[in-house]
């Protein structure tokens, strides 16, 4: 059980942190003042550090008290669910940014963040109405098995990441930096 949870944290991680890794150094003909959009790109990279800085625990696994195991379990995703509620407003209030592709780059982000949320939160609904660990291990076991649809999520948002010629801005970002050298807990 601990192998498969830090496997969709792992997962996960690297989801959210697609936004930051590599992408285009070219700049786009009509980037306004750099300053500006490095200053825009540390805030876009802080709101997914948000998600990716709560991600980075284990839920309380102990397969010996089934009813502890699935109320922790619920706990830590309700934790990780509020986590990324909060880095999608934070991209929402982003799109308007200093870069032509701001809105581009902020609403990819988000819809990546939104496919996350989207299988946490659906994960802890079938964890609370479990009636046994079977059912506890199963949902995890599902969360698991669309792990692939987290990295492809993860590609689509490096796609448009790439496409926006933004990554000379996260280069210079500290925020974006932070992220590339934050390795998954394990």
């Amino acid at each position: 059980m601990r192998r498969t949870v830090i496997a969709v944290v792992t997962s996960c991680l690297l989801v959210v942190s697609a936004c930051s890794s590599g992408g285009s150094s070219t700049s786009t003909q009509a980037t306004p003042n750099e300053a500006d959009v490095v200053a825009w790109m540390d805030k876009v990279c802080g709101a997914v550090g948000g998600t990716v800085k709560a991600m980075s625990d284990e839920p309380p696994i102990d397969m010996n008290d089934p009813s502890t195991l699935k109320t922790g379990m619920s706990e830590w995703l309700g934790t990780k669910v509020t986590a990324v509620d909060k880095s999608i407003a934070d991209l929402k209030g982003l799109e308007d940014g200093p870069h032509p592709k701001s809105k581009e780059l902020a609403t990819a982000a988000g819809e990546g963040m939104g496919q996350i949320r989207s299988l946490l939160a659906g994960t802890k609904s079938k964890l609370d109405s479990a009636t046994d660990v079977n059912q506890v291990v199963a949902a995890f076991t599902e969360m698991v098995g669309r792990a692939s649809e987290l990295e492809k999520a993860g590609a689509d948002v490096q796609k448009k990441f790439n496409e926006t010629g933004l990554g000379g801005a996260a280069a210079k970002a500290a925020n974006c930096k932070a992220l590339q050298t934050s390795p998954p807990t394990t």
